[in-house]
């Protein structure tokens, strides 16, 4: 990909978190240590690393032990996968890109579910694929139609991509809802991928599936510890698929990017899944993302008048609309510049998930959900800037 432009997230995110005290531009619950992760488990003779570990490279796919506890977070009831469902890779964000570089090129057309992370998106039109955008509303709940993407196929189209649970809206996509997605994939022979980073990290039930245990085999679905498990610096993340000839594209693709994920890492994330360490940090990672939501709610009822916003369903991250004094969404960029540099807080502007129109989320801006005691001590910096537009 030659003469890309910025990537807007992270440029926003390298300029303005590290000059503002308060760091709201994350969308991961509160990062813990080694040592907070063993105090979850309630194995004490469980251990994070195996000291005699000699320091090779160590498997290709990543150890057998994480890419089966992998393979249980992905299974349903009726649909359980293995090990050889999963491959590693260095952080999700590198199996997204595995991915897109393999399943479309030039002349063929892919559907993205929008906002989303713009990595999904603009990848491929980077290497020369039309992308259509599926909208999801506001006033819906954040859905997209279904409608919509029935509309949207193309004989050229080779993906449908999706963001279960949603970055930056906080919507989920039922099952329900997937299976009509299915009905239309399998109709048309098209691949779903399916960016499942944020899962298991639901705050209402029933809680989806993960879409590659639904019962349609020509779907894959990416993951890591970053956002739900808490665990960013562990910088590991999966892919998951039945879909045996996707595989072994994927991992000829790898080949050109990595040999294998340190086995440190490799240590702690099969620590981090394992039943006797999981059930707790889930526990306490909804509870904080529950508490910001809380917070959260309190904030924009107090401020009816110049925020709104639809409560999120899950993921890690809050979408909030500032409204100017007539009721008018606020030019969001310049709010997010003012709010860092007169109040020391960063949130990321809805412009950096716009494609296209400026104006797609304008007003908007993405909150984390991880902490809830910085919300606490920054949401009031937010009302007294609210003061001053």
């Amino acid at each position: 990909m030659m003469n890309i432009p910025e990537f807007q997230i992270d440029q926003w995110m390298r300029t303005y978190g590290p000059k503002s005290h308060y760091e709201l531009q994350g969308s991961y619950a509160s990062a813990l240590s080694v040592n907070d992760l063993k105090k979850l488990s309630t194995n004490p003779g469980l251990e994070v690393f195996d000291p005699e570990l000699k320091l090779t490279y160590g498997s290709y796919e990543g150890s057998l032990k994480l890419r089966e506890r992998i393979a249980e977070l992905h299974s349903s009831e009726n649909n359980k996968l293995t090990a050889e469902n999963v491959l590693i890779t260095p952080g999700s964000i590198m199996a997204n890109y595995l991915l897109l570089s393999t399943i479309c090129g030039p002349g063929d057309h892919v559907i993205c579910q929008y906002p989303t992370y713009g990595q999904l998106y603009l990848v491929p039109k980077f290497a020369g694929v039309d992308v259509g955008l599926w909208k999801m509303h506001e006033e819906n709940g954040w859905m997209p139609s279904i409608d919509e993407l029935a509309a949207m196929i193309k004989p050229n189209t080779k993906a449908i991509i999706l963001n279960n649970p949603n970055n930056p809206t906080g919507a989920v996509l039922p099952i329900e809802f997937l299976l009509k997605i299915v009905e239309i994939a399998r109709r048309y022979n098209i691949l779903v991928f399916s960016d499942e980073v944020f899962s298991p990290m639901y705050f209402t039930e029933p809680t989806p599936s993960s879409f590659v245990s639904i019962g349609y085999a020509n779907s894959v679905a990416t993951g890591s510890l970053s956002k739900a498990f808490a665990i960013p610096g562990i910088r590991l993340g999966w892919i998951v698929t039945q879909n045996t000839e996707l595989m072994h594209k994927v991992s000829k693709a790898r080949d050109y990017t990595t040999i294998s994920v340190s086995q440190l890492d490799d240590s702690v994330a099969a620590f981090a899944l394992d039943p006797a360490v999981l059930p707790n940090l889930m526990k306490r990672n909804l509870a904080l993302c529950k508490e910001s939501i809380a917070i959260l709610d309190g904030f924009v009822k107090r401020n009816v008048k110049q925020c709104r916003w639809v409560t999120p369903r899950g993921a890690g991250t809050a979408f909030v609309q500032i409204l100017d004094r007539d009721r008018k969404p606020v030019d969001d960029t310049e709010f997010g510049k003012r709010l860092s540099d007169e109040e020391s807080v960063c949130v990321i502007p809805g412009a950096c998930f716009s494609e296209g129109s400026s104006d797609d989320f304008k007003g908007y801006v993405r909150i984390t959900l991880g902490d809830p005691n910085l919300l606490r001590e920054s949401l009031p910096l937010l009302e007294r800037l609210f003061q001053k537009i």
